[in-house]
């Protein structure tokens, strides 16, 4: 796959937390209004439920707020850090209680890359997106962050806190069992209980 786009916000965004970080509380309350809606949108696509959803969101940037002195760039993005918060806020709330999707509150997902391609409506959109909740959840992570939210794979292993052979890995099984739930006439697609990668020996 290819290196996801450049975001254009990511300049400005590099100004903000500089002087965030040293103190600008004004700074980074542009960074909120910059990002508030993509980091929304990655967290109700994982939570399914759009009041748990605002909650989170608002949990992710105020941990962005007590972590961003210590913020440290290492080639990646400032919404990658975001992301990073998101999906650790993410796992936490997994634990709590089971997730569930709302149809009406998935927030529409745009069509862009190799998988996304083989859809084209709205409604088929909401059908993909489903299709990618029921897959394993490593798998859909990493789909969702890849195809979806349009990270790289470095950003991606980052926020996953992966190494990126693992997550080239999962993307190469979960495009697989995708497009055998998306293509008629394909073999049955392996369930959830599809045996995960062996656990990795010593992550970044």
């Amino acid at each position: 796959m290819g290196k996801a786009r450049r975001d254009p916000q990511e300049d400005l965004l590099k100004e903000l937390i500089v002087r965030a970080k040293d103190g600008d509380r004004k700074a980074y309350g542009k960074i909120f209004k910059l990002c508030y809606e993509d980091i929304f949108d990655y967290v109700a696509r994982r939570v399914g439920n759009r009041s748990d959803a605002e909650d989170l969101t608002m949990h992710v940037f105020a941990k962005g707020l007590k972590a961003v002195a210590s913020y440290e760039e290492r080639g990646l993005s400032v919404k990658a850090w975001l992301y990073r918060i998101a999906h650790n806020a993410i796992v936490d709330h997994f634990r709590l209680q089971r997730p569930t999707v709302d149809l009406e509150e998935v927030p529409e997902i745009a069509t862009g890359g190799d998988v996304l391609s083989l859809i084209s409506s709205q409604e088929e959109r909401r059908g993909l997106y489903l299709e990618i909740a029921g897959l394993p959840a490593a798998q859909a992570e990493v789909l969702i962050l890849r195809f979806i939210e349009d990270r790289s794979v470095a950003e991606t292993a980052m926020i996953l806190d992966k190494k990126e052979v693992t997550v080239r890995a999962l993307q190469f099984k979960g495009i697989k069992n995708l497009r055998q739930r998306l293509i008629p006439g394909n073999a049955t697609p392996t369930g959830r209980n599809e045996a995960e990668p062996e656990p990795e020996s010593g992550k970044r």
